[in-house]
């Protein structure tokens, strides 16, 4: 079978369009020498202002094949307004944000307002995994297990993104303070707030990216990529969602 046929079944099975390139073998980036990766990394951050409202639409387009809820709206307000109409709709109780700054514009404290619905917003720095053996790792553990358990009696899990993928309607977050998985992962409801500008066109872009952060140093131990709702078929091989993951997400993309 061809390379390009291969490709072709891959994008049917998942859904994807063809209308972005399919991301090449992420060694490609690791073979770049410095200055060629800097400019890769300039090149799409170029690339990526240039084409901000074609991405936007590519995205709505492949989130909602990859099973999003996808909302399109104006203004900070307007998604805040989304948000609480999803939170009534499957009557919350709990919310847990992440501390992307994305999120503190759209006062998410007011439209909660008077609902009954608690909103709690994550301080803790994830990356903090040293031992136990003094007081302050100690109390790094402890506050983790309590976000944990915040996490898992949530109803709904609000996060910004660090980058979206318009090939696969796919949201990427980053670990550092106030942003952690468990928010996008335990919760049986996950929303993604996008921004302009935060969207690639595809993987390869992302890689760049990455490569780029890797030579300043500023790289974190994983990153999450979240491409639709929790599937799994490892239950008599039936394709099953919600089982690993919320069974429900939404997309709101802003602007």
């Amino acid at each position: 079978m061809k390379s390009q046929d291969f490709l072709a079944n891959v994008r049917n099975s998942l859904a994807r369009s063809p209308d972005v390139p399919f991301a090449p073998d992420p060694a490609t980036h690791l073979a770049l020498g410095e200055e060629q990766a800097r400019r890769r990394a300039q090149a799409v951050q170029a690339d990526i202002a240039a084409r901000a409202d074609e991405l936007m639409a590519a995205l709505e387009r492949s989130a909602a094949q990859a099973n999003w809820n996808v909302a399109r709206v104006s203004s900070p307000a307007e998604a805040a307004i989304y948000i609480r109409q999803v939170a009534q709709r499957i009557e919350a109780r709990a919310v847990l944000r992440s501390a992307h700054a994305s999120l503190d514009t759209l006062d998410l404290d007011t439209a909660m307002f008077g609902t009954g619905i608690s909103l709690e917003t994550m301080a803790l720095d994830p990356g903090s995994h040293d031992g136990d053996s003094d007081p302050q790792s100690q109390a790094a553990a402890a506050a983790r297990a309590r976000l944990r358990e915040q996490a898992i009696h949530a109803d709904i899990g609000i996060t910004g993104v660090d980058y979206a993928i318009a090939e696969t309607g796919s949201c990427v977050l980053l670990p550092r303070k106030g942003v952690s998985r468990v928010i996008s992962l335990l919760p049986p409801v996950h929303i993604a707030v996008v921004q302009p500008g935060q969207i690639l066109p595809s993987l390869d872009e992302l890689f760049a990216l990455r490569r780029d952060a890797f030579l300043d140093g500023d790289i974190g131990s994983y990153l999450n990529i979240i491409s639709g709702p929790s599937r799994s078929a490892d239950i008599e091989y039936k394709l099953i969602t919600g089982v690993h993951g919320p069974g429900e997400v939404h997309m709101i993309l802003l602007g």
